[in-house]
């Protein structure tokens, strides 16, 4: 009887080795697994990325081109316009107009600026009075 449970025993703790074996290999397989998804995840990102840039670089050609072709179009009119009126004439109402759309855009977007953050008018002023008195 005593061979037995010494016989019992080893096999018991042959079968723990087994379960450890087994485990271990569960969880270097798990490993294997997360580091294979995260390199396949690595390289699509890549590939997206990549596609991205490319996009990228097309809009932006596209844009140079829109660019382009919006000139050769505001160019038709000047050029009808010079066969009536003399180059400076032109020259002041293009400056004038592109000059009132500045000034009206520069006034839209303070008065949108100011709605976003209005500035304590009375803040500022105190406080550089206090500035000033503070210089010895």
């Amino acid at each position: 009887m005593s061979t037995q449970p010494q016989g019992q025993k080893a096999a018991q703790s042959g079968d723990d080795g087994g379960m450890a074996d087994i485990l271990t290999q569960m969880v270097q397989g798990l490993g294997e697994t997360v580091r294979r998804e995260v390199e396949d995840l690595r390289s699509e990102l890549t590939e997206r990325a990549a596609g991205g840039a490319k996009g990228a670089a097309l809009l932006t050609g596209a844009g140079a081109a829109g660019t382009v072709a919006l000139a050769a179009a505001a160019s038709l009119p000047l050029m009808a316009l010079r066969r009536v009126l003399p180059g400076w004439v032109i020259a002041s109402l293009i400056a004038g107009g592109a000059g009132t759309g500045a000034f009206v855009l520069a006034r839209r977007g303070l008065s949108e600026l100011a709605e976003a953050a209005p500035v304590d008018a009375d803040r500022i002023k105190d406080a550089a009075r206090e500035a000033v008195r503070s210089i010895p």
